[in-house]
């Protein structure tokens, strides 16, 4: 067969198919470059004084209690994004279009940008995620506090360094969760052991009404890893019969509960009790660590949970063991019960029969007092820790009593 010779006019036609081609490309390429910012962006650039070191296409300027910062805040220093102060913009004026969140993980995500070179400003206050939901945190009135308490060293949990919390405090605030169906609050988010030898930060959260009256231990023995309540909650009736299945696959169950015992309730300060909750202070023979499900709030739960009053500040209350007399910081305190007295977990290492409870008259020491006995039937709130895939639905709930948050399980 004879071949064809490739002719010239077929030369020029390929050139310009392929000239079309590269034209083509090239202009997709600039649409697209210049409408990336429709996608959502991730980026973790610094800048130094609200220069942009790489000047890209989104630049960022981090502010931390309103004073400019080199770096973004990390995950666990306390620090959110106030999505309400932070905003975007290619002339440096806000542009609402432009939204701009913080992931769980301190990823920041940027969505509606339509212009390259933007700049976000990122403003970032006291705060924590809970359950997958940043909270402000508030330094007086009703909400969510930062905790810290003093170094823990040479206690069981043995941290060594100052611990910092955040945990809800007042009469009523916006701290109600919906879980097994019912009505529960949210204590805050706590360091806990989750093994031997560590520490991390979990959420707690507590029955907002009780589940009836029971003796802390029918043989009148303050061995928690005994006591017949903790069998009710952990293998008997209550977890067996009245849990869902949904509601024990959120419980972490890999959590070591804290069951030292206190010396004296006295003269002693809240950061005090909260050490002696920690450390080898039970009674001769007692287990210090227990790991379990469901167990009481600690007699300090219920003390960082008051705002004190209009003439004892929260500070106040809490460092000073007179105040816990005064019913109005009583009032203060949405653990605080005035039908019925609440048995807590931690007893009395002096004796083998007193366990710490919370009276329901403030005027007669609505902080804590040892009992009589703990054969006595007083009222029993659950308390748990959540699993860190549990989170809060994303559906406007606020947390307040009337439209309490909902919790999901991510698989």
């Amino acid at each position: 067969m004879k071949l064809k010779r490739f002719k010239e006019k077929d030369n020029k036609r390929t050139s310009i198919i392929i000239f079309t081609l590269i034209c083509i490309l090239l202009v997709s390429g600039v649409i697209l470059y210049r409408t990336f910012a429709i996608f959502e962006v991730k980026t973790s650039q610094n800048v130094i004084k609200g220069t942009v070191q790489d000047p890209e296409n989104i630049y960022f300027a981090f502010y931390v209690n309103n004073e400019i910062q080199k770096e973004m805040p990390q995950k666990g220093s306390g620090y959110i994004l106030d999505e309400e102060e932070s905003y975007c913009g290619v002339t440096g004026e806000n542009d609402s279009n432009i939204k701009i969140s913080l992931t769980e993980d301190y990823t920041v995500h940027v969505s509606g940008m339509t212009s390259s070179r933007t700049k976000c400003n990122l403003y970032f206050v006291k705060g924590a995620f809970m359950l997958g939901k940043p909270i402000k945190a508030v330094t007086n009135g009703e909400g969510l506090y930062e905790v810290t308490h003093e170094d823990t060293s040479g206690t069981i949990n043995d941290t060594g360094f100052k611990e910092t919390e955040f945990r809800y405090a007042g009469n009523n605030p916006n701290n109600y969760v919906t879980f097994n169906d019912e009505s529960w609050r949210i204590i805050g988010l706590v360091n806990v052991m989750t093994s031997e030898d560590k520490v991390e930060q979990r959420v707690k959260i507590t029955r907002n009404e009780s589940i009836g009256k029971y003796s802390w231990d029918t043989n009148n023995i303050n061995d928690w890893t005994q006591a017949s309540v903790q069998q009710l909650l952990n293998t008997g009736n209550y977890y067996e019969n009245d849990l869902s299945e949904s509601a024990k696959q959120m419980i972490d169950e890999n959590i070591f509960w804290n069951i030292g015992g206190v010396r004296d309730y006295g003269e002693v300060l809240i950061n005090k009790w909260y050490i002696m909750e920690r450390w080898d202070y039970g009674h001769t023979g007692y287990a210090n660590i227990w790991k379990g499900k469901i167990a009481l709030i600690y007699p300090t739960d219920y003390g960082y949970a008051t705002t004190g009053n209009q003439s004892t500040t929260r500070e106040m209350y809490l460092q000073h063991p007179l105040y816990n007399r005064d019913a109005e910081c009583a009032d203060g305190d949405w653990l605080f019960d005035s039908t019925q007295d609440r048995w807590t977990l931690t007893h009395r290492a002096a004796y083998t029969y007193d366990t710490i409870r919370i009276f329901h008259s403030a005027e007669s020491y609505g902080w804590v007092r040892g009992s009589t006995g703990i054969i006595q039937a007083h009222a029993i709130y659950p308390t748990l820790y959540l699993k860190t895939n549990v989170k809060i639905l994303n559906d406007g709930q606020d947390g307040s009593e009337s439209k309490p948050y909902h919790l999901q399980l991510i698989l």
